[in-house]
């Protein structure tokens, strides 16, 4: 199987006075399980969509192994979507779904039973839709992205409805998938699984991408996120900007997130160059509090670079 990666570069898109997605890059690697995150109303689900050909972009483009979605010869085969778990028509049965999605895309009937059979609902695919419930229709949701057998999977929430068995399942599955060397990239609300899961994190906000790297980055034992508040944030981010390492955003206002630091440097910092600080705090080793401190009240023009191989806006 042939690598393929995904490849998002300058992408916008505007509804109305609305800026969904606001000039968004990064890159989402083969042979790795990828979380993309991010609040309600970040620019997840718009730019999946562009992804995938749904939406044309204002700006900028995004391809899978170096192609558009709309250029690909045969889509099922290189990139398998999974974006909603209800639109099946109820009094089909989970196999015939498949088997006129075997049709359309020039596959063999027979796939459709093996891909029932991958996700765990052979013995349910002669039942009909109707029946299913929701973590039996997420997994039917996930054998039609599979049919093509893909190089590359684009999962929405694909463990929303799903018991505590059956996100284990989840969870073995796709780290599976994504050791053949497959693009496994994951949109989830999820935090606490999104750890146990992915290995790598892109983090979006208002558009904008706040983080891309290695999900340790943000986790590991000496990860740390710093958040001031200070009046005088202009002259505290020349400060920390002296130190090797040290990464600042700025919201404009009198916020600022620091990583590569941790708060007793940062206040002896502030200290010895006379800066009053209004608000000092850390966050360390969970993605869930790290996840917060990198989008809850963020602006739109902040910037972060994780590392030079990095991306920030």
């Amino acid at each position: 199987m042939t690598a393929a990666g995904i490849e998002v570069r300058g992408l916008s898109k505007t509804f109305g006075t609305v800026r969904a997605v606001d000039d968004l890059t990064f890159c989402v690697a083969a042979g790795a399980v990828t979380g993309f995150l991010g609040p309600n109303g970040a620019g997840k689900t718009t730019t999946l969509r562009m992804l995938l050909g749904l939406i044309r972009p204002d700006r900028g483009s995004a391809t899978v192994a170096g192609a558009s979605y709309r250029d690909i010869p045969a889509p099922p085969t290189v990139v398998g979507a999974a974006l909603d778990a209800s639109g099946f028509h109820p009094a089909r049965t989970g196999r015939a779904h498949l088997r006129v999605y075997c049709a359309v895309s020039g596959l063999a009937p027979q796939r459709a039973d093996e891909v029932l059979e991958l996700v765990g609902l052979a013995s349910a695919g002669g039942r009909r839709i109707g029946g299913y419930s929701l973590g039996m229709r997420q997994r039917l949701a996930l054998a039609v992205a599979m049919l093509g057998d893909p190089r590359v999977l684009v999962l929405d929430e694909p463990a929303n409805g799903l018991d505590p068995e059956g996100i284990v399942w989840m969870r073995r599955l796709l780290r599976d998938l994504a050791a053949q060397g497959r693009t496994v990239l994951v949109s989830s609300h999820f935090l606490t699984e999104m750890q146990q899961l992915v290995d790598r994190v892109v983090i979006i906000d208002k558009g904008r991408l706040r983080f891309q790297g290695p999900v340790t980055e943000l986790t590991g034992s000496q990860a740390t996120v710093v958040e001031v508040r200070t009046s005088q944030s202009e002259q505290l981010h020349a400060a920390l900007a002296a130190h090797d390492g040290v990464d600042v955003e700025s919201d404009g206002t009198d916020r600022l997130l620091i990583s590569g630091s941790d708060a007793a440097t940062v206040g002896h910092t502030a200290f010895a160059a006379g800066i009053e600080l209004h608000w000092l705090s850390e966050q360390t080793g969970d993605l869930e509090h790290l996840f917060f401190a990198l989008t809850s009240g963020a602006g739109a023009h902040g910037h972060r670079t994780s590392n030079a191989s990095e991306v920030g806006v």
